[in-house]
């Protein structure tokens, strides 16, 4: 048996996805697929437009064979910690044998070469000094180094989303000493937050934009996606809007103090107080994020910090790593790839809520910190749902011959 792991948002899953799988399995002699996915809050710091197991039966349906979940402490940190949170649980299986990412460039001797720096303790010190001095952004820290090391073509390459993110997977697996290969896939279509389409070929930001305003985007997801959306949205249980969770959150920022950031990921140099400041005059959570932001501080990085801060999330909670394997849907293959993950290796697989109960502390509160996201994600959905669906909702399956 041969598994490649493709870790994901698929948010909502379209056609360079396919592209994506499609092409990991000719690379690959068509092995099995591991998708390790975010489940209800993505890294852009939002909820994702479709609920999880929704997005885990698209992927099934398209090529993925097994969906596991990226637990929220990562699926909702930034890029290194988002990668090192899913490469690990990538190793953990102990049946991965290629990590496939798309990127704008395939360069994997390139990505190495960057990430042995980025991972050598003499650089990463003279990124934070470079940081500290110039009082500039960490990718602006980073990019000045990669160009005085390396030259400015390695700076340049890292200018791009998905060029970042294969780099932050490679330096996560050599830390973890893994033998798990490195597998670039060249994207097909438009960049990563691009709101341009090409042929049927659109990135997942532009898509989102063509829900939200009514507009026809059909043309850039799988058929059998669509009908999945078109059910979820006749359920009232798409598309899930951040606007809806608004004022909820608003009003959690406006009881806050600035020592309630104090263990919030990513929060530094005052800037709690920053936030507390621009809460008081912010009518919407856009105008919060242009008044927080500085040049030190980006967009995305704000917008983690206060759905981090709302929902929970601390620098404890991503201390370590991710504590079990979460079992989001599968098909018979998929079966075949857990009987193989039991045999060979043993760490802790979650398919049930009652599993949870047999864990340490840490994963129990990994689970809660999941539950209270996902009771918090229900109200960002056209119909409202209930508190404690996390322990109810049970595994997707798709039967092979559906694919």
């Amino acid at each position: 048996m041969q598994v490649s792991a493709i870790i994901a948002e698929y948010n909502p899953f379209h056609n360079g996805h396919k592209y994506h799988i499609d092409e990991t399995k000719r690379l690959t002699d068509d092995s099995f697929v591991l998708a390790i996915m975010s489940g209800n809050f993505v890294q852009r710091g939002e909820p994702a437009l479709l609920d999880k197991r929704e997005r885990a039966k698209a992927a099934l349906l398209n090529g993925a064979d097994l969906v596991v979940e990226l637990p929220l402490p990562w699926a909702t940190a930034s890029a290194e910690r988002f990668a090192r949170g899913a490469v690990y649980i990538a190793a953990q299986s102990g049946i991965t044998d290629y990590l496939s990412f798309g990127c704008e460039n395939d360069d994997i001797l390139k990505m190495q070469q960057i990430a042995r720096i980025l991972n050598d303790k003499v650089y990463s010190r003279e990124i934070k000094n470079y940081y500290d001095e110039k009082m500039c952004s960490y990718p602006e820290a980073r990019g000045a180094v990669i160009k005085e090391v390396l030259g400015e073509d390695c700076s340049e390459f890292l200018t791009r989303p998905n060029n970042i993110l294969g780099v932050e997977y490679i330096k996560a697996l050599m830390s973890f000493k893994s033998d798990i290969k490195p597998l670039a896939v060249k994207r097909n279509g438009g960049d990563h937050d691009s709101g341009r389409a090409f042929d049927n070929f659109s990135s997942a930001m532009n898509i989102r934009n063509l829900v939200k305003t009514g507009r026809e985007y059909g043309n850039y997801i799988p058929e059998n996606t669509f009908e999945i959306l078109n059910s979820a949205m006749g359920e009232l249980k798409f598309p899930s809007l951040y606007s809806r969770l608004e004022t909820a959150i608003l009003a959690d920022l406006r009881k806050k103090q600035p020592k309630d950031f104090s263990g919030v990921p990513d929060v530094s140099e005052g800037i709690e107080y920053r936030i507390i400041q621009a809460v008081k005059t912010s009518l919407s959570l856009e105008e919060l994020f242009d008044k927080v932001k500085t040049k030190r501080y980006t967009h995305a990085r704000i917008r983690r910090i206060i759905l981090n801060s709302f929902l929970g999330v601390t620098n404890d909670d991503i201390s370590s790593l991710p504590p079990y394997i979460r079992v989001i849907g599968l098909n018979d293959n998929g079966r075949l790839m857990l009987k193989e993950m039991k045999k060979k290796f043993f760490f802790p697989i979650v398919m049930k809520y009652s599993d949870i109960q047999y864990l340490d502390d840490y994963a129990k509160r990994i689970f809660a910190l999941e539950s209270t996201g996902t009771d918090l994600y229900n109200l960002s959905l056209p119909r409202r749902r209930p508190c404690g669906t996390e322990m109810t909702d049970e595994v997707v399956y798709v039967p092979s011959e559906s694919k």
